[in-house]
């Protein structure tokens, strides 16, 4: 698992056969390149700022912070930062070798914009599993892992407690941490008295979901439905 902080500007937080994300600051009127000869899906948070996204079939949309984009694979697009610059969260999920005749979801038809907030669910396609997550005071999740997909976290409001084979810590809102896909992981809420709010993705978004443990450690798929929107 590998930790980060959204503070910190122009890092690439991950880059494998799967998924390619940074934490970037463009200054004002910078423009963000599209992805047009890219197999890649894309989304793109603003953190701090505004981001006006521009796409086929649809009117250019101005992003203030705490809201995103969701774009198609292939699609060409284009982000200007605003007047004050702009920091951004950008994850691609590039789900090598996908096969869109054996696709378990519709794909996404165009540009799809969304707010960063309690309750989110964004749409949910073969190439990304995306949402935010409300976690209350003293809950963890169960251990698990992800195969074959790796996994974002970005924890913007509580302070959140993370167990991985080689780690055991307690992060501030802020902190955003990288999850290897085959990885087991526990994130738990870490405060006795505030919620803790993540957003996350997992790309790609295949079956199984998720992967956990019975009572002697061996690994169990407990479904191979497709996760969607909840």
């Amino acid at each position: 698992m590998h930790i980060f902080s959204i503070d910190q500007d122009d890092i690439v937080l991950c880059d494998t056969p799967l998924t390619y994300a940074e934490a970037r600051r463009y200054g004002a009127g910078e423009v963000i390149g599209g992805q047009s000869r890219s197999r890649a899906e894309t989304i793109v948070c603003v953190v701090e700022g505004a981001l006006t996204v521009a796409s086929p079939g649809a009117a250019p949309a101005t992003l203030p912070a705490m809201h995103g984009a969701h774009i198609p694979p292939g699609m060409d697009w284009s982000a200007t930062a605003g007047a004050q610059g702009v920091k951004v969260l950008r994850v691609d999920s590039r789900h090598p070798g996908f096969d869109p005749a054996r696709a378990l979801m519709p794909p996404l038809a165009s540009a799809e914009c969304f707010e960063v907030k309690d309750g989110l669910g964004l749409t949910y396609t073969d190439y990304f599993r995306s949402r935010v997550l409300n976690f209350a005071p003293g809950f963890a999740a169960e251990r698990h892992f992800h195969e074959g997909a790796d996994e974002i976290f970005w924890f913007y409001q509580g302070t959140a407690h993370i167990v991985a084979p080689d780690q055991d810590v307690f992060l501030p809102a802020g902190s955003v941490i990288v999850n290897p896909a085959g990885e087991w992981h526990i994130i738990g809420n870490g405060s006795a008295n505030e919620p803790l709010l993540m957003f996350l993705t997992v790309t790609p978004n295949i079956v199984p979901s998720h992967t956990f443990f019975d009572a002697e450690g061996r690994p169990v798929a407990r479904s191979m439905a497709p996760l969607t929107r909840p």
